[in-house]
């Protein structure tokens, strides 16, 4: 890191990462005592705000090496990720079931998968230790301490910027590559953007413009963009549960054909409001070029 590291930004760092530790040791404890839906959204959340805290802590290059920490909160928050997406499933079919009776299968399966996955993590969960990652995360703090140099406010707003700046250009980059028939490349937007938004969250202090309605107004165009990927998980999980023998293809054709359906109107929803990702640009980027014409076909 820079040895004229600006104290006050440091200063917010520290006061993030000695938040963001609690937070996390707080919902761990919760998901141990408890382990509901809400509770293991809760940890999920802490865990991914972490996660785009020690990467924002990269690119200021951080002295020490974050990729171990870093790679032990990516694996904890991935071994959620069937139960996420199971539970999410379930929502989402709530409402069809009654028109699709030939699909009770697919609910049992379901069902069976969510019980399955919620004994095995309940009872991992329990074993979980979060105090070396909480020392570790005090050795950050520490360093953030020592690493602030410069008293100078401007210097500070000035670099939240640039990385924000940066984290929107990659935004950019990739809906440019959006293609409405192929919901991964949406699917790499909304992740780039979702790192965009938490970079605003967390360096919010030196970025004024990023107001509490205009972060729920980024929260909101990221949420439209994980409707579309929630489907696209769906409708390769019934693939795969086809091929491999779990589900027979007639149980859930029908059901499969309005998936396919509700993912292209969810596809037309966001791309009808794919130009307000602009509104979000941060003041005083570097301008961008004209976008090709032939990018959202």
């Amino acid at each position: 890191m820079n040895p004229t590291f600006p104290a006050e930004l440091a200063a917010h760092l520290v006061e993030s990462v000695r938040k963001a530790r609690r937070r996390y040791r707080k919902r761990l404890a919760c998901s141990q005592k408890k382990f509901s839906e809400k509770a293991v959204h809760e940890l999920r959340v802490e865990t991914r705000r972490i996660l785009a805290l020690l990467e924002l802590l990269e690119s200021l290059r951080f002295p020490q090496s974050l990729k171990k920490l870093r790679k032990t909160f990516k694996k904890r928050l991935d071994a959620f990720d069937d139960l996420r997406d199971t539970h999410v499933q379930l929502v989402l079919l709530k409402p069809l079931w009654p028109d699709f009776p030939e699909a009770r299968e697919l609910k049992k399966h379901l069902v069976k998968c969510e019980k399955r996955l919620v004994s095995e993590l309940s009872k991992k969960i329990k074993t979980t230790k979060s105090g070396r990652l909480n020392r570790q995360l005090k050795q950050i703090e520490k360093c953030l301490r020592e690493c602030g140099k410069s008293p100078a406010a401007a210097r500070s707003a000035g670099l939240a910027r640039t990385l924000l700046g940066g984290a929107f250009r990659r935004v950019v980059v990739l809906r440019r590559l959006i293609r409405r028939n192929q919901p991964a490349t949406i699917h790499r937007m909304r992740v780039a953007f979702k790192r965009f938004r938490y970079t605003a969250e967390l360096l919010q202090p030196f970025l004024p413009e990023f107001t509490e309605l205009r972060l729920d107004r980024m929260k909101e165009f990221q949420a439209t963009a994980g409707n579309i990927q929630d489907v696209a998980v769906l409708l390769v999980r019934l693939d795969q549960d086809i091929k491999r023998g779990e589900l027979q293809p007639a149980c859930v054709k029908n059901l499969r054909a309005e998936l396919l359906r509700h993912e292209r109107r969810a596809i037309d929803s966001l791309m009808g409001k794919i130009d307000e990702l602009m509104e979000f640009e941060p003041e005083h980027s570097a301008p961008f070029a004209p976008e090709p014409k032939t990018t959202s076909t």
